[in-house]
């Protein structure tokens, strides 16, 4: 069943081949986790904390040291039919023990494919493969709490190892869109399903005064499914929330929530968006209208309804026209040029700017 990030489905690939060659003996096999380290400013900052980001996907490093002419080909002809990185297939890894191999899906690392040339015949070559994984993991929170955590999770965040994994939900203001869950990878968070699309986050911190948050997410493009998104549906003041699961102690901390106030993207991979909470609006430098002396209504419309409730008032305007206004007040062809008794006029009732010549304009 393929994937959905809103109404956009993402694009599926498929597994296909066989990597043609097969690696010399030592065989070369890496699973390490990604981390990220923040140091204290006590202690001489040598005080630090470890979070671990997720257990990593294998990588393969197969190595050749002869290589006749034809297989060289094989594989550069295997390379380009799965477009460098992009395409996955199976890889036949030799087990540890020397006895079979174990499948895996894989795919290229991104980086170009080179070889050394020791002959006209032969070349020596060294290939890194990455592995995709099958199954996503499941998680089961055991509760969920806000912006503040329990003393649970304040003990269970005194080691100095860690693993959280951020959640992101988007809701946009369209009535009836579905939630966009998204994530640093593919996760089953209690029932839901969060994919993998998550690159970064910035901007996101505690602070006490006046100050909004401006926090920044960077999301992935490569397939531009995050661009189709932004022509599907409009995600300005969207709902954004961020949250983050401690692995440990499955309790899931809904951080911080506010709304979708820019997004960009270009020819690259990266689909960039700006946040910002509650106080974002409340900094901003209100009104957004400005002052003018010229009326903005469309004369004869809604707003300025002439045949309803107009009458000209020929006596002291004399050279009033019926069928337009000069978009003044006490003008030869202006507001109470149309309106004999302006106070008769049932949009302007109660409105001293109706028709005032003050009325307020939209600014550019």
């Amino acid at each position: 069943m393929p994937d959905y990030i809103g109404n956009i489905q993402v694009p599926e690939i498929v597994a296909s081949g066989t990597f043609p060659i097969v690696s010399d003996y030592p065989y070369g096999r890496a699973h390490r986790p990604d981390v990220a380290i923040h140091q204290f400013g006590s202690g001489n900052a040598k005080i630090e904390q470890r979070f671990l980001l997720g257990n990593g996907a294998k990588h393969f490093t197969v190595r050749r040291q002869w290589m006749y002419d034809s297989q060289r080909i094989a594989l550069r002809n295997f390379w380009e039919l799965k477009y460098g990185p992009y395409g996955t297939f199976t890889y036949n890894a030799p087990n540890d023990d020397g006895n079979g191999t174990t499948a895996y899906t894989c795919r290229f690392a991104n980086e170009p494919l080179s070889w050394e040339m020791v002959a006209d015949w032969v070349c020596s070559i060294g290939v890194a493969l990455v592995e995709i994984p099958a199954n996503s993991p499941t998680y089961s929170p055991i509760t969920t709490v806000t912006r503040f955590p329990t003393q649970a999770l304040k003990d269970a965040l005194l080691p100095q190892a860690q693993q959280v994994i951020p959640l992101i939900k988007i809701q946009p203001l369209q009535s009836g869109y579905p939630a966009i869950y998204l994530s640093d990878r593919r996760c089953i968070v209690g029932a839901q399903m969060y994919l993998a699309r998550l690159l970064d986050f910035d901007g996101i911190s505690q602070s006490m005064g006046n100050e909004a948050d401006q926090a920044t997410f960077t999301f992935g493009n490569a397939d531009r499914v995050m661009r189709d998104l932004a022509n599907d549906v409009d995600l300005f003041r969207a709902s954004i929330e961020f949250s983050l699961l401690h692995v440990g102690t499955l309790i899931k901390l809904d951080l911080w929530k506010g709304d979708i106030v820019d997004w960009s993207f270009d020819s690259g991979p990266e689909f960039k968006v700006t946040a910002a909470d509650g106080l974002y609006e409340l900094n901003l430098p209100y009104p957004t209208r400005k002052i003018s002396r010229t009326c903005w209504k469309v004369f004869d419309s809604q707003a300025c309804p002439y045949a309803q409730s107009g009458s000209l008032d020929l006596v002291h305007f004399p050279s009033a026209d019926a069928t337009k206004c000069d978009k003044g007040y006490e003008t030869a062809n202006g507001c109470l040029a149309h309106y004999a008794d302006i106070r008769i006029m049932p949009t302007c009732v109660g409105n001293p700017a109706c028709g005032a010549g003050i009325a307020p304009m939209e600014s550019a």
